[in-house]
């Protein structure tokens, strides 16, 4: 019995935890990927990510989408002392800089879920589109909502 249990210890060890698969289309890549496990009667859920642009020319996301559910681009914004939810039609990504999709920020948001949906371990597929570059599916995996707010605001760095 031991035995048996030291190497299923050792086999999670080296398997480690599961990592986001980083996505190309152009001069993007979309990094950083993960789909925040909504609350147990929460109608919507947050998509985040970091989309680096290591290209000369400006792009910009324009859309997402997915099957079953309606996704948008969205913005948390606060407004007179108010948090709001502002939707987005597009987003900059300037040439040779990086824009982060963080939570109290800009995110993508799947909306229409029912109790049950987007459980921690499972992984949704959203199709990002760029003017430029043109459409990308993104695996979102959906991980736990521990942690509490990892930055604020989404924003462009160096």
């Amino acid at each position: 019995m031991f035995r048996l249990v030291a190497s299923l210890v050792a086999a999670l060890a080296i398997a480690g935890p599961a990592v986001a698969e980083d996505f190309e289309v152009g001069d993007l890549t979309i990094t950083e990927i993960k789909m925040i496990k909504p609350f147990d009667k929460a109608r919507a859920a947050g998509g985040f990510f970091d989309i680096s642009n290591a290209g000369e020319v400006d792009d910009m996301l324009i859309g997402a989408r997915t099957d079953g559910f309606m996704a948008e681009i969205h913005e948390s914004r606060e407004e007179n002392g108010v948090m709001r939810m502002i939707h987005l039609d597009a987003i900059t990504i300037p040439a040779g800089r990086t824009v982060q999709f963080q939570r109290g920020g800009l995110h993508v948001m799947v909306m229409g879920l029912q109790p049950g949906d987007l459980n921690v371990g499972e992984e949704i597929d959203v199709t990002l589109s760029f003017d430029r570059a043109g459409d990308v599916v993104v695996t979102f995996p959906v991980v736990d909502n521990m942690g509490g707010m990892e930055g604020h605001g989404g924003h462009v760095t160096n």
